[in-house]
This record gives C-alpha cells, structure tokens and sequence, in this order.
C-alpha cells in the first residue's frame, strides 16, 4: 500500500493540479477529498518557523482587575436568571 501525498492547491476550471515533485510518484488512480484551506487555523511554529511550537509563538494578555469586584453570589444569581433555574 502506497502512502498517502498531500498537499495544497487551487481548483482552477475544475482541474486539480498536482505539484510536480508529486507527479512521477502519483499512482493513475486516487481517492480525492476536497477540504477548504482558508479557513483560520493554528500554524505551529508561526514565528519560530522551526514547526514546533516555542514560547515566541504565545503572547501574554494582561488586564488589569485591580478595581473590579467579583461577587460569587452576584455571579450564581446571573447564571441562574440564564438559565431559568
């Protein structure tokens, strides 16, 4: 049994193109699963480029709850009035 190839590449006129290292190694009958590539998606390694994830790849985000109060009665009262409880 043959490894499965893949890769990405535009449908143009209805022709799938397959990349030219692929093609000698291509069997002359395949399975074809189309799947929408432009959709948001993680890319590990994004900034590291070294396809793991690094510290460089996360960044912090802080915000600052000095001043705010948190009541955990005031919370159980919201959630409730959600859901009708």
């Amino acid at each position: 049994m043959q490894k499965a190839i893949q890769f990405e590449t535009i449908i143009e006129s209805g022709i799938i193109r397959i990349p030219v290292e692929y093609v000698k190694s291509a069997p002359s009958t395949v399975k074809v699963t189309l799947a929408a590539v432009n959709e948001p998606r993680i890319r590990m390694g994004a900034k590291s480029k070294a396809g793991t994830l690094s510290s460089g790849d996360f960044s912090a985000l802080k915000i600052d709850t000095l001043n705010w109060k948190f009541s955990r009665e005031e919370a159980n009262e919201r959630r409730q009035g959600v859901s009708g409880h």
